[in-house]
């Protein structure tokens, strides 16, 4: 996982959590497009000799890392748009959804550190078969959630 600071960690830390709850290995780095270039193309080369297979780049504002990070690399990047600015993330949502053809960088939701995590379990799991099992058991509780809640409301 790749943010501009440590202060936006705090809202891509649901992503870490259902990394480690499905057993995926995973690290934190600090790079900025902006503010450190050197040093995120250092972490993009990096990346490639350690075999990293999915990368979870998370920016605010113009958001411009998840694109960079994508631009310089085959790894697939699952941007994380945050609303870090006055307008509350739209600017990042666009920024990393617009991206120009043939450097793709799969969009979540606002803050959505938590479907990050997941789509990466998705992509993961194309090569490594346990993890199916742990997506459908994932969707599994979820579905009863729902029936948990719905019993819940109806005995009121």
């Amino acid at each position: 996982m790749v943010v501009p600071s440590l202060k936006q960690f705090e809202k891509l830390k649901d992503a870490r959590v259902v990394l480690n709850s499905f057993g995926i290995e995973n690290e934190v780095c600090i790079v900025a497009a902006h503010w450190a270039p050197k040093k995120t193309l250092r972490f993009i080369t990096e990346l490639e000799s350690k075999r990293v297979e999915v990368i979870i780049a998370a920016a605010d504002g113009s958001a411009h890392l998840p694109g960079m990070i994508a631009s310089l690399t085959t790894i697939p990047v699952i941007g994380v748009p945050l609303d870090g600015t006055s307008l509350q993330g739209m600017d990042s949502l666009l920024s990393i959804v617009q991206m120009p053809r043939g450097v793709p960088v799969a969009t979540m939701a606002i803050n959505s550190g938590h479907n990050a995590g997941v789509f990466a379990c998705q992509i993961l799991s194309l090569k490594y078969p346990q993890l199916k099992e742990k997506l459908n058991q994932h969707k599994e509780m979820l579905e009863n959630q729902v029936e948990s809640e719905d019993l819940q409301f109806s005995k009121k």
